[in-house]
């Protein structure tokens, strides 16, 4: 069974997130109207600053007031199919990372986006402000834990790639709400999913290869025009993954990218890396975005929040609490 709140919110991102080039014409407008959509939400018990590295790449910081852990880091990748900018979904999270994480700062990377941009802009400045964090900032790598949701996934995925392969320090653990790790779209669930997910797919249809080659090709796709598609720091399915860090992931059943988190957690677990999933039944693509409104969703957020707690040794805190919802 599927929540009532679910049901209705499935519907209206299928009538208004839609990015199937079956269905709209272009998938900038769905995914460059976030910070429209989602109003300017007070982090009062925050304190925040923007600021650019030497490089030019702008990031956020965000600390609490009171009862800061000094020592402690989320960094936050945000989503949007590298065409969507940073905002207040993002921001309002805050609360709830730094409080799992015993009152650490959360900083966010606010990346160039496409079709300006393409990769591997989003990719070195994530690792720019990887290496701020570490760096001007001071905290160490080990008291960071990274996360991302669908693009800002496979950033983070492919950022902590990176790091592994020039065997620099890697982040305590990471956490990813149905990343976007396969351009080529070669998992099953990408045929078996196409007719219900409300933001990929489209309804009462299949997905032939022409369709699919339509899809391809769109426009949500433009981040990464001109590069091998099968390269794993592109596509985050085709890397191996010894030596990283113990991962988090939640992921919608009914989403066409669900092979994309499922060809993941099992290359993690071939190498023996503590993995923990959450699997929405009748989910969508980054449903626990809407943790506290969907039951599904704060579910799968709770998960979330106490692996966090888990990897910083913080269990004083269990998500939901009251004193951090939206007011």
């Amino acid at each position: 069974m599927v929540s009532l709140t679910g049901l209705l919110i499935r519907e209206a991102l299928y009538l208004f997130a839609s990015v199937n080039p079956e269905r709209v014409d272009s998938a900038i407008v769905p995914c460059s109207g976030l910070n429209k959509l989602f109003w300017k939400t007070p982090n009062r018990e925050f304190k925040h600053y923007d600021a650019k590295t030497k490089n030019g790449t702008k990031y956020e910081v965000y600390s609490p007031k009171t009862g800061a852990k000094n020592d402690n880091v989320i960094y936050y990748l945000h989503g949007g199919a590298y065409i969507g900018k940073q905002n207040w979904i993002y921001r309002y999270q805050s609360r709830y990372f730094s409080q799992a994480a015993g009152g650490a700062t959360v900083v966010y990377v606010d990346y160039d986006v496409a079709p300006k941009a393409l990769y591997p802009t989003q990719l070195d400045q994530a690792l720019d402000i990887w290496d701020e964090i570490t760096g001007k900032l001071g905290f160490k790598a080990e008291n960071v834990v990274c996360g991302g949701d669908s693009a800002g996934g496979n950033l983070c995925l492919a950022m902590m790639l990176k790091l592994r392969d020039a065997k620099r320090p890697m982040p305590r653990g990471a956490f990813c709400f149905s990343p976007w790790a396969d351009m080529l779209g070669s998992g099953d669930s990408y045929i078996d999913n196409y007719n219900v997910d409300v933001m990929f797919g489209n309804k009462r249809k299949t997905l032939t290869e022409e369709a699919k080659q339509k899809l391809m090709d769109f426009d949500v796709y433009g981040w990464c025009k001109g590069a091998d598609r099968a390269d794993p720091y592109v596509s985050p399915v085709y890397a191996e993954y010894q030596n990283f860090p113990p991962m988090c992931f939640t992921v919608g059943c009914d989403e066409m990218l669900r092979s994309d988190t499922e060809t993941i957690v099992k290359k993690l677990k071939a190498e023996n890396i503590p993995v923990t999933v959450f699997r929405g039944n009748g989910m969508f693509h980054v449903f626990t975005l809407f943790h506290g409104i969907i039951p599904e969703a704060t579910a799968a957020f709770s998960v979330v929040t106490n692996f966090i707690s888990d990897r910083f040794e913080t269990w004083e805190y269990s998500y939901p609490n009251k004193i951090y919802r939206l007011s």
